[in-house]
Parts: structure tokens; C-alpha cells; sequence
């Protein structure tokens, strides 16, 4: 399956109702003001409620997310190298559900796990290979590892238990978790809701010596926090009922891609292995740390130029930490064309052409300082 029917398969997808579709956020936008767009919801809840807890209206939307997670990168190079990428795509599958009034969960987590266990059958992948992780429950400092030190029992993820085996998936398939992998608990930059989480991973391996790789993620909000003080992390003291709700499905498309399509590596997916192939005749190392990294900067300054957005002090750093990583060996002229083969391969992202300049200027500004 290409991955263009991929991911018109999930933007076409059965949603909730009254969900509108969304252009996509750009990657460096205030929902994530020190380092890139990293998921599918803050720069929406920011735009729409101009916060992260206590909505006070529906909002029901789906889009097609690009992410930058700067640790990707980290783990280009090693044994893991395989499933990571540079610059990535996330989409919905039933809609990021946003609603004033708390639903309830037990319909509306089970209609969520359904319909992804039906999807990922629909697209090839049995619910035998299907591995999701869910909530055993505990103290809330047990959970975070003592990031969060007040006292707050956590109670089991039931629903998403049931859910799970009742959409079809072999209880020996589900995971147990206590770890903040499974308790959503953040603090970004602002008051942040608290919930559960479900990491799906699927089976790219054999049965008797098994490889996963999460390929989606659930979650659903229960919680918001307590605080002591000044609405920072460290003065979190408790967790109180959330009188809303949010449900949100998250796939990544480019990990789906390659499980769907029994690949060795997420690079080799239809629209990314083309510049590998490109490169490869500039050098036969097919270095993925370059590669990856320029597709990452390719994409960033495609939507500097897009979205006429500036980049904070934070995000210039993480930029340059990226800019090391393209060798000076590069010429302009192999720059610019390996950056058209990866605006060819990817029409859905219209910006790329006109991102190609604003990229080796500003590769060469890097180079010259």
C-alpha cells in the first residue's frame, strides 16, 4: 500500500460527529514555544480555548500533524535507527473530541479502541500482532518515577482493558503498565490535563521472538491539576475531577506504513526512499543522521516561509544542533537536489518548493559562521 493511500485512508475515516477537518499546524508554533510541533492537539487548544484544561465548548477536529521529536534524531545511528525519522506525520483516526461536558468514557474509549482495532484489520494487520499497553494503576509518585511526589492513587484503566479484549485482541497481547508511558501526566508550559494513555504496538517479528513497534497512540482525559502556588510543574499538589472531556487517537503514518507494507525500516517507505536513493549517488554511505536531518530542516523552513513565523532562542538551538549534522562536503548544487526529489515525493505538502532556497541559505549562513 502506498503511503498516499495510507493517509487518505485515515483523513477519510469514519469520525465523530460534527468533526471539521483542519490545515495542519505549522511545525514551530506557541502550543510548543521551546522546541517543535510535537503532537496533534496544543496549538488547536490554544487557538480555539486559549488553554489546556477546562474547555467550556465542543470542539471536534481531525488533521494530518507533522512532528520534529529532537530525540528521533538522537537515536538516528544506533540500533534503533530503524523505526525513527527526522520529521514525521501523525494523524486522528476517529477525531480529536474535545467536549465541555465529561462523556461518558466507557461508550466513548470502546468506540475509540474499536474502531482502530477494525482499521488496523482492515488495512492488513490481525489483531494477533496487535500489542497495547495499558494502565495497571498505583501512586501517582511510583508512576512518574517521582517526578510528581503528591499522593494520589491512580486507579487500573479498566476501560481500555475491556475495550481491548472485547475489540478482539488476545488478552496475552495486552500490556501492563505503571509507568508515565501509560499515565498521561504533563505540564506544557500551562496547566495540562491528566488521563490515561494506550501505546498500540504491533508484532514485526515471530510470535516465539517478538519486535514491536507502537504505532499508535489513545488516550482520554479524567483529570487536571492542584496546585501550590504559581501554575508551574514543580508546584503541582493533587489532581481534581475534570468536568470536560477529551479522547484523542493518534497514528503515526509512517511506522503504519512500513508495518502494513512489511518493510525493513520506516526509510523505506514509498515517499521518503527516494532521497535515500538520490543521496545514494552522491554517496553510497546513505547516512540517515544527514539524510534525516535535512529533511528535517527542508520541512521547517518550508513553513518559516509558509506561515512567515520566527523561531524562539530555544528553537534556533535545536535548529543549529541539527544544521551540524549536514556535512560540508555537500555542495549547494547536491542540496538543492536531493531537497526537489523530497518536494516531488510529497504533493500533500505544497510549501516544499518554496522551501528549497530558504534552506541552503540558511545551511550556508550556518557554515560561514
Amino acid at each position: 500500500m502506498k503511503y498516499s493511500e495510507l493517509r487518505e485512508k485515515v483523513r477519510k475515516h469514519l469520525k465523530y460527529p460534527r468533526c471539521v477537518e483542519l490545515e495542519r499546524s505549522p511545525l514551530i508554533n506557541p502550543g510548543f514555544p521551546g522546541t517543535f510541533n510535537l503532537s496533534l492537539t496544543e496549538d488547536f487548544w490554544l487557538k480555539e480555548y486559549g488553554r489546556f484544561v477546562d474547555f467550556d465548548h465542543d470542539f471536534i477536529f481531525s488533521t494530518v500533524q507533522s512532528c520534529i521529536r529532537p530525540q528521533d534524531i538522537d537515536l538516528l545511528r544506533t540500533e534503533h535507527s530503524w523505526k525513527y525519522l527526522g520529521v514525521f506525520e501523525m494523524a486522528d483516526l476517529t477525531g480529536t473530541i474535545n467536549l465541555a461536558k465529561k462523556p461518558d468514557y466507557s461508550k466513548l474509549q470502546k468506540w475509540q479502541i474499536k474502531e482502530l482495532i477494525k482499521f488496523l484489520e482492515q488495512i492488513g494487520i490481525s489483531k494477533e500482532r496487535i500489542h497495547p499497553s495499558y494502565c495497571i494503576g498505583g501512586k501517582v509518585k511510583e508512576l512518574t518515577k517521582g517526578k510528581y511526589n503528591f499522593d494520589f492513587e491512580i486507579p487500573e484503566d479498566r476501560i481500555s482493558k475491556e475495550a481491548f479484549l472485547e475489540a478482539g485482541v488476545p488478552e496475552e497481547n495486552l500490556i501492563q503498565d505503571r509507568s508515565r508511558d501509560t499515565l498521561l501526566s504533563l505540564h506544557i508550559h500551562r496547566p495540562t490535563g491528566w488521563g490515561y494513555r494506550n501505546e498500540v504496538n504491533v508484532n514485526v517479528g515471530e510470535k516465539e521472538n517478538p519486535v514491536l513497534v507502537d504505532v499508535a497512540t489513545l488516550q482520554y482525559l479524567l483529570w487536571k491539576p492542584k496546585f501550590n502556588g504559581i501554575e508551574i510543574a514543580k508546584n503541582i499538589c493533587g489532581l481534581e475531577e475534570a468536568t470536560d472531556g477529551v479522547l484523542v487517537s493518534g497514528l503515526g503514518l509512517e511506522r503504519l506504513c512500513m508495518v502494513v507494507n512489511d518493510l525493513p525500516s520506516v526509510r523505506d517507505v514509498d515517499y521518503i526512499s527516494p532521497v535515500y536513493e538520490a543521496y545514494n549517488i552522491i554517496d553510497e554511505s546513505e547516512d540517515e543522521l544527514i539524510i534525516e536531518s535535512l529533511r528535517a530542516l527542508h520541512r521547517v523552513y518550508s513553513d518559516i516561509t509558509k506561515f512567515d513565523i520566527t523561531s524562539s532562542r530555544h528553537q534556533k538551538i535545536k535548529i543549529r544542533k541539527i544544521l551540524q549534522n549536514i556535512p560540508k562536503e555537500l555542495t549547494e548544487e547536491q542540496l538543492k537536489e536531493l531537497l526537489k526529489v523530497h518536494s516531488e515525493t510529497q504533493p500533500w505538502h505544497s510549501n516544499l518548493e518554496d522551501g528549497i532556497e530558504p534552506t541552503i541559505e540558511r545551511i550556508k549562513v550556518y557554515r560561514d559562521s
